[in-house]
């Protein structure tokens, strides 16, 4: 049997958005996978690591020792995991000191150089100088990038014609046949939601996200308090800084009877939602991608996601959902019109526009290509 060529991974921590990705290389790498985020940040991330951690079916280390500085480690681990791993590919993480170790190791080892870049386009287009300079040398000096959004890869493609690395689209999606099987392996949760909360035949317009600024929350609360009717229902599933913002607005609006709070919810709790929604929403002003709009679609919700999201670039108007503008309330309303018009979700098939294998062959053609 031929041997795997050896891939390393730099990364802050594992995710649910990851693990799929990372587990489908590990098929045809051998895959080892340094994580350096600060211990601060992954206890505040709001993952059951643990349960994340079980599914890895990769070689994979923690470590943070060293200085930090920011999020980024500084520390010889980079260098120290090239010499002893001696990979054919690394996938670095974005312009941090992971991926400056790896270009400064590339004039002692062989290897092939991608990054991963998380910017939606709103992001990729604001850099500050400093990020742009550093942008401008990686660059140069990396065979490809790994972008979530197609008009993130449109972007810097034209921002840089001539340079020899590659752009390649990659959302943040998981596995859509293990993904689906665990919302629809929560139907029976999804009807105990459905009786305990007396949802009936109501349409259900669900959000999953954090309770802070970046997510909008007062845009999508006023355009839903011009379209609520008796037979629609907004489930919110979250929490955060803005829950006393957010309970205010509720009252002021008059939406007691037409909003449904869950809190925080993971796992099952949270699958039987998608299994339960018809429709799928997410407002933010930033966000780099925003992985519940996979999670959504393969649960077969029809979603709205604003345009200042990156996960945008996975909606087809009209087919599986809509794009609106952040900043424009009455876009919003209007498409949240058009939505509640559609029927009740009628199965759980997905309204994804690639399947995740589809997705993945184009990073192993990006990889493998010269």
């Amino acid at each position: 049997m031929k041997n795997k060529k050896r891939l390393l991974i730099f990364h802050p921590y594992l995710a649910t958005y990851r693990i799929d990705v990372y587990n489908r290389l590990a098929k045809d790498y051998e895959v080892k996978v340094i994580l350096t985020g600060h211990p601060n940040e992954i206890s505040g991330l709001g993952f059951n690591l643990e349960k994340i951690n079980e599914q890895a079916q990769f070689d994979y280390h923690y470590y943070n020792k060293g200085r930090y500085i920011g999020r980024h480690l500084l520390s010889t681990i980079y260098f120290k995991a090239i010499k002893e791993f001696k990979p054919d590919v690394v996938l670095a993480h974005e312009y941090g000191l992971n991926t400056l170790a790896a270009i400064c190791s590339r004039y002692f080892y062989k290897f092939r150089l991608f990054i991963t870049c998380d910017d939606s386009l709103q992001m990729a287009e604001s850099y500050s100088e400093n990020r742009k300079r550093l942008r401008n040398f990686v660059v140069k000096q990396v065979d490809g990038f790994l972008v979530v959004s197609t008009k993130t890869k449109i972007y810097l493609e034209n921002l840089y014609p001539k340079a020899r690395c590659k752009f390649i689209y990659f959302p943040i999606i998981q596995d859509d046949i293990l993904l689906a099987k665990k919302i629809n392996a929560n139907r029976k949760k999804a009807e105990s939601y459905s009786n305990e909360y007396s949802i009936g035949n109501k349409k259900i317009l669900l959000y999953v996200g954090r309770f802070v600024s970046v997510k909008n929350l007062p845009l999508l609360l006023k355009a839903y308090a011009e379209v609520k009717k008796d037979d629609n229902l907004l489930v919110l599933v979250g929490d955060g800084e803005m829950k006393s913002i957010v309970d205010k607005m509720i009252h002021e609006l008059g939406l007691e009877d037409n909003i449904l709070q869950t809190g925080s919810l993971y796992g099952d709790d949270l699958y039987a939602w998608y299994y339960l929604a018809d429709f799928f929403v997410l407002a933010s002003y930033q966000e780099a991608f925003g992985a519940v709009v996979n999670e959504a679609l393969v649960g077969g919700c029809f979603t709205l996601v604003s345009d200042h999201a990156g996960a945008h670039t996975l909606i087809s108007d009209g087919i599986n959902g809509y794009v609106f503008k952040s900043d424009d309330e009455k876009d919003l309303k209007k498409k949240m019109i058009l939505t509640f018009d559609r029927a009740k979700k009628g199965g759980h098939c997905s309204l994804m526009p690639k399947s995740f294998e589809e997705f993945y062959q184009d990073i192993i053609n990006g990889f493998e290509s010269k």
